[in-house]
C-alpha cells in the first residue's frame, strides 16, 4: 500500500485558495491586514465575516472556486490513482478549509479518490462561513500553530503502508519531507517555496521536483510494478 499525501493549494490546485475567494469582495476588501500574531485561520475567519457583511452567498464563493484549475498533469495522476485505488491511500493535508475542499473535489470528480482530508474545519452558519482551526500546534517550531503535517503524515500510517509520496509546494511541506524516510519520495512543485528550501537541505528521502504532475505518475508507477 502506497500513502500518498498532497497539499491542496498551488498542488492539486494551481492557485490559492484563500486568495482567489477574494476576487468575490471585488473592491470592498474592508481593509482586512493578514496579523502574523493571530495566524492565517483568524484572517481567513475576519475575512469570511466581512464577506458575510457584503453579503456573499455561497453560490458567490462557488462560481469563484470553480475558476480555479488542476495543476498540469494532476487530472492523470488522479486517473492513475483510480485504476489503482486499492493500492493507494490518497491524504489531503492543507490550511485552506473543508468546504473550499470539498466543492472542489466534487467539482473535479475526484471526491471518491480521497481517503481523509485534514484541514481546517469550515461550515455554513447563516450567510457566514464558519472557520475553525484544525488543531492547536504547540510542539512542532517549524509549523504553523494550527496544522503540524507530519503529525498528519504520521497519523495517516498503517502497518501495510510500505512508502510516502508526499506532493507539495510550500514551506508548511517542509517539516513532512524532513520526516520521510530513504524509502519515500519527496514532490515539490518547481519554483516554489519548498523546492527553493529543499536547494539548501540535505533529506533522508528521494526528490522529485515536477511542474506537471504527470512525471509523479512515472514513479507512482515504479512503486505500482506496473508500465
Amino acid at each position: 500500500m502506497i500513502l500518498l499525501v498532497f497539499d491542496f493549494d498551488h498542488t492539486v490546485v494551481d492557485g490559492n485558495t484563500d486568495v482567489k475567494i477574494l476576487d468575490v469582495l471585488g473592491n470592498k476588501k474592508n481593509g482586512i491586514k493578514y496579523d502574523h500574531s493571530t495566524g492565517w485561520t483568524e484572517h481567513m475567519r475576519q475575512i469570511f465575516v466581512g464577506c458575510e457583511k457584503q453579503g456573499v452567498t455561497q453560490a458567490d464563493m462557488i462560481s469563484v472556486l470553480k475558476e480555479l484549475e488542476m495543476t498540469e498533469g494532476m487530472e492523470t495522476l488522479f486517473q492513475r490513482i483510480k485504476e489503482f485505488k486499492d493500492k493507494i491511500k490518497v491524504v489531503i493535508a492543507s490550511d485552506s478549509n473543508s468546504w473550499f475542499i470539498d466543492v472542489l473535489l466534487s467539482h473535479f470528480s475526484i471526491e471518491d479518490l480521497v481517503d481523509e482530508v485534514h484541514t481546517n474545519p469550515a461550515d455554513w452558519n447563516g450567510n457566514l462561513l464558519a472557520l475553525k482551526r484544525y488543531t492547536t500546534n504547540e510542539k512542532c517550531s517549524r509549523c504553523p500553530i494550527n496544522m503540524c503535517k507530519s503529525e498528519i503524515v504520521l497519523n495517516s500510517l498503517t502497518d501495510d503502508i510500505s512508502h510516502v509520496i508526499y506532493v507539495g509546494d510550500g514551506s508548511n511541506d517542509l517539516c513532512p519531507v524532513l520526516n520521510l524516510q530513504e524509502k519515500d519520495i519527496a514532490c515539490p512543485r518547481e519554483g516554489y517555496g519548498l523546492s527553493k528550501k529543499l536547494d539548501t537541505i540535505d533529506v533522508n528521502c528521494s526528490v522529485v521536483r515536477w511542474s506537471n504532475a504527470v512525471l509523479i505518475v512515472d514513479h507512482l508507477n515504479y512503486y505500482l510494478n506496473v508500465q
